[in-house]
């Protein structure tokens, strides 16, 4: 509105000259008649507006869309400003006749006024663009500290430090040659934790590795009572996901289920076509589960994938499975 006052009554001073200040009603009329023809006009200039956004809509391509619009809007300015011209000469609406010698003005003006609004526009929405990625920049950067947080927890957590410990003290006693390959797995989930939260996305074929080990300490803990099978494409190892995510989905699993070998848990972590982890997992679920964390990690991850703008993980429960379905992001979205 602040832009278009000032500019419908500049225009009417072009079309008409002086003609139109002879009364405060011929003034009204005058501003009223063009303002309507304007403001109808503009609306149409803010369709094909929306529809150039749309299909240029990437701040990298901000020239490329001005570059579009302005010569569409000079276009539509020399239709819209001598259908004026042309409107006011045959409907006789005021007393002033149109000046045919400030057509070309008129249309510079015009020309003019929507460089000036397409500029203010595309400055307006991409002072917003860049305000809100600040805004999704820092709750991203919360996400993950408290990943980090979580993470740490998880490495220094006494219950699974005491059970690795206790695993390897028995394996020492009964077979050397396994209790060195215990404690090589256990080298390996630690060194990850340790290093891998700092990255935004990490490679699918980071965190199977990891998971491969981590698996394999909870086989020698758990013995028979876990049964886990791993199948991955080779092409799907370089997809990215955050860091971690394993970490949360397996620990999620083993402490939230009871474990038996007359009832075994499952765990299987495969690949889809759809650029997705599948992890299922047979349900024999704790009455109470002491670790309470396990869930707040889960839910963490499901905020991270929130920020980042990807496709929802998909949890469905059903014939006593559960299923989760991790997205993963592309190499070039990794990078990006």
């Amino acid at each position: 509105m602040w832009v278009m006052l000032p500019y419908i009554i500049f225009l009417n001073m072009l079309v008409f000259g002086s003609c139109i200040f002879g009364s405060v009603a011929l003034f009204a009329k005058s501003f009223f008649y063009t303002g309507v023809f304007m403001f109808l006009v503009y609306f149409l200039f803010g369709l094909v507006a929306i529809l150039i956004q749309k299909r240029f809509s990437t701040a990298g391509e901000l020239f490329k869309r001005i570059a579009i619009m302005l010569p569409v809007f000079y276009l539509m300015n020399c239709i819209a400003i001598s259908a004026l011209f042309y409107l006011h000469d045959k409907l006789k609406l005021l007393p002033c006749s149109p000046k045919a010698d400030m057509l070309l003005w008129s249309i510079v003006y015009g020309c003019l006024m929507s460089t000036i609004i397409t500029f203010i526009n595309e400055g307006v929405a991409n002072w917003e663009a860049w305000k809100a990625s600040i805004t999704e920049t820092e709750k991203i950067k919360n996400v993950y500290q408290r990943s980090k947080v979580l993470g740490l927890k998880g490495q220094i957590n006494p219950h699974f430090l005491f059970n690795c410990f206790n695993t390897l003290s028995g394996l020492i006693q009964e077979d050397e040659s396994k209790a060195e390959i215990f404690l090589d797995e256990m080298t390996k989930v630690h060194r990850y934790l340790l290093r891998s939260d700092d990255e935004l996305l990490v490679s699918l074929d980071m965190e199977i590795k990891f998971a491969a080990s981590y698996l394999y300490l909870a086989k020698e803990r758990f013995g028979d009572a876990i049964n886990t099978f791993i199948t991955i494409e080779p092409d799907a190892m370089e997809s990215r996901l955050p860091p971690l995510s394993m970490q949360v989905i397996l620990e999620n699993i083993i402490y939230t289920n009871a474990l038996s070998k007359t009832n075994p848990l499952s765990i299987s972590i495969s690949s889809t076509a759809d650029n997705e982890l599948m992890v299922v997992n047979t349900l024999h679920e704790k009455i109470v589960v002491q670790n309470y964390e396990v869930d707040d990690g889960l839910d963490n991850l499901l905020n991270k994938y929130r920020i980042l703008n990807a496709r929802n993980i998909v949890i469905d429960e059903k014939e006593g499975k559960r299923i989760l379905l991790l997205p993963l992001f592309t190499k070039k979205e990794g990078a990006a």
